[in-house]
């Protein structure tokens, strides 16, 4: 999402491993504090659980200060109807809202 609330896609990777690399490298540019970063984080997915749960490994193994662990949920309908399955979104406090 942008600043504005917006759905829109940032940058277009190919392959499931290199997704999960680059999800997880945005939060590193992105977090508050960087690698740092002490705050809470969570995973929204949508049939793919075994993908959120290798997102959320990286997550913890590359900020070790986070607050408790990465909480998975599920995407509910309305996003879920614009993004279809396989959707993983990362959600922590970062440098611009």
């Amino acid at each position: 999402m942008d600043s504005m609330g917006r759905l829109i896609p940032r940058t277009k990777c190919r392959g499931k491993k290199q997704v999960i690399r680059e999800i997880v490298k945005r939060m590193e540019t992105h977090a508050q504090d960087g690698l740092s970063y002490s705050g809470k984080c969570y995973i929204s997915q949508s049939a793919c659980r075994e993908d959120a749960e290798a997102v959320a490994r990286l997550v913890e193994e590359k900020f070790p200060n986070l607050d408790g662990r990465v909480l998975i949920n599920d995407i509910g309908t309305v996003i879920g109807s614009h993004t279809g399955p396989g959707t993983v979104a990362l959600f922590f406090w970062g440098d611009e809202r």
